[in-house]
């Protein structure tokens, strides 16, 4: 009676983590969309100086060749310390 009990509850505790780590993703690429997006802009700005310019082209060039193999939330980390 003891295991079983001990069995549900272990089991509830990974469904609760899973949950909450689908949930972190979630918050994390929304603010990575925003990011790209402002950046995107820099880009396309004609107010900002050339030298802005290409450190954000290369910025969105860096973030689009690695975002299949890194999670949303470590580019994140990486770009705003």
């Amino acid at each position: 009676m003891f295991l079983r009990f001990g069995f549900i509850a272990f089991s509830g505790v990974l469904v609760l983590s899973s949950f909450s780590v689908f949930a972190f993703d979630d918050y994390c690429t929304p603010k990575l969309d925003v990011y790209l997006k402002t950046t995107q802009e820099t880009v396309e700005s004609k107010y900002v100086p050339e030298r802005q310019k290409e450190v954000a082209q290369k910025i969105l060039d860096k973030v689009k060749a690695s975002r299949n193999d890194t999670k949303d939330c470590v580019l994140l980390d990486k770009l705003l310390p």
